[in-house]
């Protein structure tokens, strides 16, 4: 084996390090802030992308008994009375993954809930879509095609669907709570520990990365030669 300075371990480690700086492709959690443990829905840093949207009800992060960590999404629609609005209070993590997903993937997505329904009408909507890069969508789902209902523990979730057709702008899941016209509905819903599984591409490697190990490669072909 060589062991001068541009001999063979030199070009096992420039190996090593190429194959270390290309993603392989994998099933990847690619949800941000799922449990919710910034503390805030965004903040401005990179882990706290939530989109809020309270649309007349409330949504906040809580304290209140979370299913795990310190803090939970709490999405509230106030008791209704004669001649308020509709409302529907929800929350997105969106487009996540542009880019790097795979059209017709498999996706699994988990979550924690707990809550109340006051009267009648209270209900809450999981729904994912697959986004185009742009604007607009090329599937939209809702977990069991319909509302789901809160019980009064935590509760875990699992649903497994594919990705649409066309996923250039990532994949965003959407928690809603609604109250529709009924006088004395009301919704008080809790999020937990969300996961959204599923294939994320490879990121290739930069060229400048492939020129400058093929330079060293060249380096041991060199030393090789001046040895003979």
């Amino acid at each position: 084996m060589m062991t001068n300075k541009y001999g063979t371990k030199l070009l096992a480690a420039v190996g090593f390090s190429l194959a270390a700086g290309v993603a392989q492709a994998a099933m990847q959690d690619v949800a941000i802030n799922g449990g919710f443990e910034t503390g805030a829905f965004n903040d401005g840093t990179e882990n706290a992308s939530w989109q809020v949207f309270p649309n007349n009800g409330v949504v906040e992060i809580t304290t209140d008994n979370p299913a795990s960590g310190t803090y939970a999404a709490n999405l509230i629609v106030p008791t209704r009375g004669v001649g308020d609005p509709a409302v529907d209070a929800l929350i997105k993590n969106a487009n996540l993954g542009a880019g790097f997903l795979t059209p017709g993937a498999p996706v699994t997505i988990t979550w924690d809930m707990r809550g109340s329904l006051e009267g009648a009408g209270g209900v809450i909507f999981v729904e994912l879509f697959s986004e185009l890069d742009g604007g607009g969508t090329s599937q939209a789902e809702i977990y069991t095609g319909g509302p789901i209902f809160p019980t009064a523990g935590w509760s875990p979730y699992s649903w497994t669907t594919t990705l649409g057709p066309d996923v250039d702008g990532g994949v965003t899941l959407q928690l809603k709570a609604s109250c529709g016209p009924v006088v004395g509905c009301g919704v008080d819903s809790y999020f937990d520990n969300i996961t959204i599984t599923t294939d994320v591409a490879a990121v290739p490697l930069p060229a400048a990365a492939w020129l400058f190990g093929s330079a060293l490669m060249g380096l041991v072909g060199m030393s090789r030669r001046r040895k003979s």
